[in-house]
């Protein structure tokens, strides 16, 4: 039987950059968080021979265990998830930056592997 190889202990990075910690206290300033999207649509409608303008309807579709779920949705509810969506982007945004910044940080500062070239 093989034994493990033995875990080398890496440096520490070293404490996050300022840059970094502003991100987290935004992302820890995030309240409520929806996937998904949101639509105001009116609809048009033929009755007794006459053009008829009907809604406007609120909807919210969105995956949900793999399978697109739509909602109809009241005004109200329609403006807090819209809301929701957009928080849901930046924190988005946000959690990309910080991935990007911890890739560079770990490829700049904690010992790799040798380059053949």
């Amino acid at each position: 039987m093989l034994a493990p190889m033995p875990v080398k202990k890496t440096q520490p990075m070293g404490t996050p950059p300022a840059g970094q910690a502003q991100l987290r206290n935004l992302l820890a300033r995030s309240a409520w968080f929806c996937h998904g999207t949101v639509v105001c649509r009116p609809l048009r409608r033929k009755v007794r021979g006459q053009w008829v303008e009907k809604g406007p309807y609120y909807l919210w579709t969105g995956k949900h265990a793999g399978k697109t779920v739509c909602h109809a949705l009241s005004q109200a509810q329609y403006e807090v998830t819209k809301a929701a969506i957009e928080a849901n982007h930046q924190v988005m945004a946000l959690l990309a930056d910080l991935q990007a910044q911890t890739l560079q940080t770990i490829l700049r500062k904690v010992p790799g592997v040798k380059k053949r070239k």
